[in-house]
């Protein structure tokens, strides 16, 4: 009897989970079609919703972990998948953070101008290569691939170096030139949208690598490769 609540409490975990990660990719599909077109007033809409769902269901997992560990003193290899459940989570919820910044970002960005060409697109790769980590990340997880874990955490070097691109496109682009007040305002902006998929890149790092504890019980954080 125990054993079969244990597990339908671990199914709960689980499926909660998964609630929580379709939302946090929703958010990034979002954002994707935002950076196209940022004059679809529904996204926005369903953007702050979704918000809203991924922040109740980190709580509401945090606190299914604890209630679990606290309940059924889970075996070794449950209690490590219920603390990966836990970081991963936080992890997600970071994400959700970072996504919506930037949906606010480009509500307030136009790129269409000449002089963003090479900008905008060096942000649809950057957004492409996180997005592409971030699905990957979660189903390294989900299906306990270290394989596609390894891969996710390689396919950082990517993000990051766009990210310092970026930084020095808008040197170059905007340097011993005198600036208006709305491209002081777009370069705030782009700094904000390329920062924050520089987070979701290391997001998604954080997630491949828990994914790796989970599987061979190794910790290669802070340099441990």
């Amino acid at each position: 009897m125990t054993t079969n609540i244990k597990n339908k409490q671990l199914e709960l975990l689980l499926n909660d989970f998964e609630l929580l990660s379709k939302t946090a990719l929703t958010q990034m599909q979002i954002a994707t079609k935002l950076l196209q077109d940022n004059t679809i007033e529904s996204l926005y809409e369903e953007a702050e919703s979704n918000e809203v769902i991924i922040d109740r269901l980190e709580i509401k997992v945090r606190e299914e972990a604890v209630f679990t560990i606290f309940q059924f003193n889970p075996i070794a290899a449950d209690l490590r998948k219920i603390i990966t459940y836990q970081d991963i989570t936080t992890n997600l919820e970071r994400v959700g953070d970072m996504l919506l910044n930037i949906i606010h970002s480009f509500r307030e960005t136009d790129l269409n101008s000449i002089q963003w060409v090479k900008i905008k697109k060096q942000i649809e790769k950057m957004v492409e290569y996180s997005s592409e980590m971030l699905r990957n990340a979660i189903f390294s997880f989900s299906n306990e691939d270290t394989r596609m874990a390894y891969h996710v955490i390689k396919e950082d070097d990517k993000v990051d170096e766009i990210f310092h691109k970026i930084s020095v496109s808008l040197q170059e682009t905007f340097a011993n030139k005198s600036l208006s007040k709305e491209e002081i305002e777009t370069i705030i902006q782009v700094n904000t949208i390329s920062h924050n998929l520089e987070r979701i890149g290391d997001s998604a790092t954080n997630i491949a690598e828990a994914t790796i504890y989970l599987t061979e019980g190794v910790d290669i954080r802070h340099g441990n490769k």
